[in-house]
């Protein structure tokens, strides 16, 4: 499944078309609210203890709420909550397997997790017939863990709060494609169930994503969520996402 992603993101724009666009007025969705569904590839490691580290990989539906505004001076946002999918799939496995595994505790497996959601939104700040970019605000929560056993884990261990800037960069290709990328670092403030206020040095969050748009509402994309560990704890987990799907007017 991960190599048939790679693969359909490298040939895609072959399977939409090469006619030309000349400005950002032929892109289907522009101004307009959509919904985005797909199913994805889900990766969750701990590159910092490789030895005892425990991988997971997961098969989820994803859903996710964009507004690209490609106008001068226009806003632009995104919102996506991990919960509703992972929930939907693990109860799918529960159907299946008689276990929900995403779940389930296993020692030495990283969990990086929502429970409210991520918001973006950013501001044009420079447009051209190809380009545009916008600069604006993150906020977003985030569950990090790390466990050998229960009770024991290493930092940063927790429910966080994530707030910071954030970047969008869209480029326009022929067939009115968009390719979307939009980058956040936030600064993680601890909230509950881990060593408390100011005890261990507070994570920095990346949130990365990268999508090709079109408009036959076909999308593919990645996303890459990981946190710079401030403290000795070997703990750096990362949650990688490939994702194909299709975009809804909402």
């Amino acid at each position: 499944m991960k190599k048939l992603l790679i693969s359909i993101i490298i040939t895609f724009p072959a399977l939409v078309g090469f006619a030309q666009s000349t400005n950002w007025d032929n892109v289907k969705y522009n101004g307009i609210r959509t919904m985005g569904i797909s199913y994805k590839y889900l990766n969750l490691t701990n590159p910092a203890d490789k030895s005892n580290q425990l991988g997971t990989t997961y098969f989820f539906p994803e859903f996710d709420f964009v507004k690209m505004n490609l106008s001068a001076g226009a806003w632009s946002w995104s919102y996506r909550n991990k919960l509703p999918g992972d929930f939907i799939g693990s109860g799918i496995q529960l159907v299946f397997t008689g276990e929900m595994p995403y779940y389930k505790y296993r020692p030495n497996a990283t969990w990086i997790h929502n429970f409210i959601g991520w918001w973006n939104i950013a501001k044009n700040v420079k447009i051209n017939d190809e380009l545009a970019v916008a600069v604006g605000g993150h906020i977003g929560d985030y569950y990090l863990d790390y466990s050998l056993a229960p009770d024991v884990y290493y930092n940063p261990h927790g429910f966080y709060a994530g707030i910071g800037p954030v970047v969008m960069v869209d480029y326009l290709l022929p067939g009115a494609m968009v390719v979307h990328f939009e980058s956040s670092l936030a600064y993680g403030q601890y909230l509950a169930d881990g060593d408390g206020f100011g005890v261990y040095p507070a994570p920095l969050i990346s949130n990365t994503m990268l999508e090709l748009r079109t408009n036959s509402k076909v999308f593919v994309g990645l996303e890459y969520v990981t946190f710079f560990n401030r403290g000795d704890d070997p703990f750096r987990g990362q949650r990688i996402e490939l994702k194909a799907g299709f975009r809804f007017k909402k």
